[in-house]
């Protein structure tokens, strides 16, 4: 059997709206737009511990609406940290952060954070670790997230912790209480 590493893919879509390209504009007030968002995608793995990925949407008209980048590193044991970019036009620019340590054989720790750029905050910290066999795992993850909400027209700012514990079956998924 071969083994072969998957080095560079890039996907390009487009659709094109017959029916909008032959309406009338004297119709509508509107322009007519017949063509839909490109999305663009790039996965580039030139080490199988180390790879980059984009997955982004540009407007023909408008210009860029979505942009998302994920730059991965891991190791042979199976540890690994993720840096990744949002950004979404008017609502999300965001960097997120998450790394998973491999502490024995059958117990991980993992942390995550998310960074809200518009409005410079972070919006979560997660710390966490899983036990895992071969058919179940059980995790216990301690999060603080910023809820940050607007009450008419003054800003109210708050912290809400959270203690999540979770159950994972092999074939059933997960539960979280």
């Amino acid at each position: 059997s071969y083994s072969y590493l998957e080095f560079l893919r890039v996907k390009l879509f487009q659709s094109y709206d017959i029916n909008e390209a032959k309406k009338s504009i004297d119709d509508t007030a509107a322009e007519r737009r017949p063509l839909s968002d490109v999305g663009v995608e790039a996965d580039f793995t030139p080490y199988k511990y180390f790879s980059f990925a984009a997955r982004n949407i540009y407007s023909v008209y408008n210009g860029w609406k979505q942009t998302n980048y994920d730059l991965s590193i891991s190791d042979w044991r199976g540890d690994n940290v993720v840096v990744g970019y949002r950004y979404t036009l008017g609502s999300i620019e965001e960097i997120n952060i998450s790394a998973k340590a491999v502490i024995t054989g059958n117990i991980d720790a993992v942390f995550i954070s998310r960074r809200d750029q518009f409005n410079s905050r972070t919006v979560e910290n997660t710390i966490g670790a899983v036990y895992h066999t071969q058919c179940w795992a059980v995790g216990l993850d301690l999060t603080k997230s910023d809820t940050s909400t607007m009450t008419g027209a003054t800003p109210q700012t708050g912290t809400d912790t959270r203690i999540v514990l979770k159950l994972s079956l092999t074939g059933l998924g997960k539960f979280g209480f």
